[in-house]
C-alpha cells in the first residue's frame, strides 16, 4: 500500500512499509498494543484476552481501516479506524480513530505519522469530511501528536478528551 523511510538513528535507515491488516496478523497486535502502553495503562486494556477481543472488534468494525506498519516482517505499529462510524455528538458518520500504536523502540521516526496519513487518506477516499478521536487527558504526548494534523479539543468526557479534524 505505501511505504517510508525511517532514520532510526543517524547511521540506519529504516524502510517500513504500510499495508492492510489481515485477520491472522491479529495476535502478533496484542504484545505490541501493551508495550506501547505501559505507562499509560489507565487509559488502555491490560489484559491479553481483553485485548484479543478488543481488537477483533476493531477489526469486524471495517476490515478496509485496519491497517500495519511492517519493518520486513515485523509488525511496528498498526491505526484502527472505522468510516461506518456514526458520531452522536457530531450528528453525522465520521472517520472514527479508535487506536494508533506504535512499538516504543520505533517511536518517533515518522511510522505514526505514515499510520495517521493513511488512514485520514481512507477516510477522505469513502467521503467524509470528519476525523473523530478520543485521548487521555493525561497523553499529552499523544495529545500533541494529534494537534500536528490538526485535530483540535471538542469536549471532555471524565478523564478522556474528544478531538476532532475537518477533512476538507
Amino acid at each position: 500500500m505505501g511505504s517510508g523511510l525511517s532514520d532510526m538513528d543517524r547511521k540506519t535507515t529504516v524502510k517500513f512499509s504500510i499495508d492492510r491488516v489481515k485477520e491472522d496478523e491479529l495476535p502478533e497486535l496484542i504484545d505490541l498494543y501493551l508495550r506501547a502502553y505501559k505507562g499509560l495503562e489507565e487509559y488502555a486494556y491490560t489484559h491479553p484476552k481483553d485485548v484479543e477481543s478488543y481488537l477483533k472488534w476493531l477489526f469486524g468494525r471495517d476490515k478496509e481501516g485496519f491497517f500495519v506498519a511492517k519493518v520486513g516482517d515485523k509488525i511496528v505499529g498498526f491505526v484502527g479506524g472505522d468510516a461506518n462510524w456514526f458520531s452522536r455528538r457530531e450528528r453525522k458518520q465520521v472517520g472514527a480513530i479508535h487506536e494508533i500504536v506504535v512499538d516504543p523502540e520505533y517511536q518517533k521516526h515518522g511510522i505514526g505519522k505514515a499510520l495517521m496519513d493513511t488512514i485520514l487518506k481512507y477516510f477522505q477516499s469513502k467521503g467524509l469530511d470528519t476525523a473523530e478521536l478520543w485521548v487521555g487527558d493525561e497523553n499529552t504526548r499523544a495529545i500533541n501528536f494529534y494537534k500536528k494534523f490538526g485535530f483540535q479539543e471538542k469536549g471532555r468526557y471524565n478523564y478522556w478528551i474528544r478531538m476532532t479534524k475537518n477533512l476538507k
